[in-house]
């Protein structure tokens, strides 16, 4: 259940709009939307909390594979980022604040209780999401950055609540804003999410999953063989499985996967509670695998219920009708972006073209250095692709 509501190719809330530029700041702003301003300190408070802390690393992993705080660093080095990372974090807060006008534009409010909604919304959809990712991560043998060094899940509310409190009230403010435009074209029904619920049991089915590892496919197989024959899987594992830490625990992985994850993760299209599931290959191991789905229990309606409402809100339909809405607002807005981050073009900002080297050699310039009002990049920065957006401290506005 992402939270990304365009359909177009822009992500709007892998970032929140932040706070809007002060009366006190005399520094240009990074973005201009229909007279409203986004603040270079608002735009550095972003960049910094994505790249600086553990909090907001999660989060980036978890809605931008394709950017980490690795990538996003400048070629000036610590405290400097990537033309291509500023522009996509500019160009998500703009697209909040337009998404925010628009609901002012319709009548729609932000209250203190969609504040809280929105929060706890915002939580419990990150838990589903770091849970995916660190299977994900877990699968392909990478590291996770929604893991504590005890291994554990970061949880949604530790991830707000390791962002600094700006950058985490934006986030909420955001989630508010898109939850109120979906919530005027969904049906909440209590007939509505009667019929979500019975249509969708595999999604309340709580599933309680071990696992028993084995060095080989014949070892594996035998392991099966004594499972089938009545073997205690608890039993089996404690004695058998290479796994340390889950035989331990008789085998048990968790009891917080449903079954249409457990089929989906396993591809499985059913699965039997208490038949050991046929031996597969851990592709970065080596090492083969036994699952065993041990018990099940079908969450009741009533705790179901908040689930269902998020899953109504955001049904692909009522998603695209938001989008198409933000979408058309946006083209008839009035948006300018500082030509040191680019400029606004096609509903996105484009990241500059920084002129070819040669040209801002020392040699060429006369100069030993590039002034700082220079175009060419925050405080004189090559503005390239890969280089440097500039230094959060140095650029942050007053």
């Amino acid at each position: 259940m992402k939270r990304h509501l365009l359909g177009v190719g822009i992500t709007l809330t892998v970032m929140g709009s932040g706070v809007l530029g002060s009366a006190c700041d005399i520094t240009p702003p990074a973005a201009t939307a229909n007279g409203s301003t986004i603040s270079r300190a608002t735009l550095n408070n972003q960049l910094n909390a994505l790249d600086n802390t553990a909090a907001g690393g999660c989060l980036l992993q978890l809605e931008a594979a394709n950017l980490n705080p690795a990538t996003a660093q400048g070629t000036g080095g610590p405290g400097t980022y990537s033309m291509t990372f500023t522009g996509s974090v500019l160009n998500n807060q703009v697209f909040d604040l337009l998404a925010e006008q628009y609901a002012l534009q319709e009548g729609i409010s932000i209250s203190s209780a969609d504040l809280a909604g929105a929060k706890s919304d915002f939580a419990s959809t990150l838990d589903g999401e770091i849970s995916q990712q660190v299977q994900s991560a877990q699968s392909a043998g990478v590291a996770s950055l929604c893991q504590a060094a005890n291994g554990a899940n970061t949880t949604g509310t530790q991830l707000l609540a390791g962002l600094p409190s700006d950058v985490a009230a934006a986030q909420i403010r955001s989630q508010a804003v898109y939850e109120k435009l979906l919530a005027r074209g969904a049906d909440l029904s209590s007939s509505a999410v009667d019929n979500y619920y019975a249509q969708n049991q595999a999604q309340f089915t709580e599933a309680c999953v071990s696992v028993i590892t084995a060095a080989t496919q014949s070892d594996a197989t035998q392991i099966v063989d004594q499972l089938n024959a009545g073997a205690s899987f608890a039993a089996v594992a404690k004695a058998s499985s290479l796994d340390a830490q889950s035989a331990a625990n008789g085998g048990l992985l968790g009891c917080t996967y449903s079954q249409a994850q457990v089929e989906q993760a396993l591809q499985q299209q059913t699965v039997t509670v208490g038949k050991p599931i046929a031996p597969v290959q851990d592709p970065n191991s080596g090492q083969w695998v036994i699952y065993e789905v041990t018990s099940q229990s079908l969450v009741p309606l009533s705790a179901a219920t908040s689930v269902i409402r998020r899953e109504l809100l955001q049904a692909t339909p009522n998603a695209d009708r938001v989008s198409g809405e933000i979408v058309a607002f946006a083209r008839h807005s009035n948006v300018s972006v500082d030509p040191q981050y680019g400029t606004w073009k096609a509903l996105t900002v484009v990241p500059p073209v920084a002129p070819p080297s040669k040209y801002l050699l020392p040699a060429v310039s006369g100069n030993t250095s590039v002034p700082s009002s220079s175009p060419l990049g925050v405080n004189g920065s090559p503005s390239t692709g890969t280089g440097s957006a500039g230094s959060s401290s140095s650029s942050s506005g007053g």
